[in-house]
């Protein structure tokens, strides 16, 4: 396990903050990115994808606890050059993934800047 980086935990504020739903008739409830913005302080990654063309990231608390219900909310956004995805399984952050959308491998997230919500 290792500690959040500055760029990975920006990412995930601004993800929780601001992602969308794709394809979801619901607006994400206020009270919702809340909770999940509180748990972000306790975040380490525990490992990374491995597929050697993405940076995504597994991500657990610090009691290394997973979540137990099957629930589960995927907030999206994009770059120019890959989807963003942020998986939310039993009311906590679990994944971020970057998916690129060509064959060219993307080593690191990006900055928020770059991205589009």
């Amino acid at each position: 396990m290792r500690p959040l980086s500055v760029r990975e935990r920006d990412l995930l504020v601004a993800m929780v903050a601001r992602g969308t739903e794709d394809g979801v008739d619901r607006v994400i409830a206020a009270s919702d990115r809340e909770r999940w913005a509180g748990q972000l302080a306790d975040i380490s990654v525990h490992g990374t994808c491995g597929c050697g063309t993405c940076p995504s990231i597994d991500l657990v608390p610090e009691s290394d606890d997973r979540p137990s219900t099957a629930r589960q909310t995927v907030l999206e956004a994009s770059t120019s050059t890959a989807s963003l995805l942020l998986y939310i399984e039993g009311d906590r952050p679990t994944y971020l993934e970057l998916a690129p959308w060509g064959d060219e491998p993307i080593t690191e997230f990006p900055l928020v800047a770059d991205v589009e919500f």
